[in-house]
């Protein structure tokens, strides 16, 4: 290999160690199921949610438009995860969503996720949430 090559090579080896240490990283319990809703069981603390469905136009799937409440005093980025499960809680589908906005401290914002499969029951949860600090003054 070329001296010029190298360095170019060199130059992604962080990207590619990151990549293969954040695949590593993945494991059977950060991945949503029917059981694992959330990677934050804290976030219950902080946040309160409700929904509702509702059906897409021409065809058989449904939105899920839900109302986040931040309970605590800062701004907050989530994650959440809806999932559309049959009668007896097998899971049919679900997605998480990333909303763009944060939340500010006791303020509420709407987000529609969607859309997932028709089912008999539909529940949504904080999948990961981040809370931001405000920056220390120092006089």
């Amino acid at each position: 290999m070329s001296s010029a090559r190298t360095r170019r090579f060199l130059r992604f080896v962080p990207a590619i160690l990151f990549a293969i240490t954040a695949a590593a990283c993945v494991t059977t319990e950060s991945v949503p199921s029917a059981s694992v809703t959330t990677i934050d069981p804290a976030a219950t603390r902080w946040f309160q949610l409700e929904w509702t469905t509702t059906p897409v136009v021409g065809s058989d799937t449904q939105n899920v438009d839900v109302r986040v409440f931040n309970t605590y005093g800062e701004a907050a980025r989530v994650q959440l995860l809806a999932q559309a499960l049959d009668a007896s809680g097998q899971l049919l589908d679900q997605k998480i969503a990333y909303p763009v906005d944060p939340i500010g401290g006791y303020n509420r914002s709407q987000f529609r996720i969607g859309p997932l499969a028709a089912a008999d029951q539909y529940r949504v949860s904080v999948w990961n949430a981040y809370f931001f600090q405000a920056p220390k003054i120092v006089r």
